[in-house]
């Protein structure tokens, strides 16, 4: 008794996949958590400025701006 092809990969998808779930759905959780607890950071800090927690190659202060220039309008900060 054959079976067809599209199945036989499915099947093999399947072996291949299942075991590697619960890994993924932990790493998945962890990040999550992580992404969680960096947005009450950020929320916690109450700056009346728009914050942007990704940008690591422009990062801005209560001095600069996110284009790295000395803020304006500062009151002599």
């Amino acid at each position: 008794m054959s079976t067809a092809p599209g199945l036989a990969f499915a099947n093999l998808t399947l072996l291949l996949d299942v075991p590697q779930l619960p890994a993924i759905f932990a790493a998945n959780c962890f990040h999550n958590y992580r992404m969680l607890l960096q947005e009450f950071k950020v929320a916690s800090q109450e700056t009346g400025d728009i914050v942007y927690p990704f940008n690591r190659v422009n990062k801005q202060d209560d001095v600069l701006n996110r284009m790295g220039r000395p803020r304006k309008y500062n009151n002599g900060k």
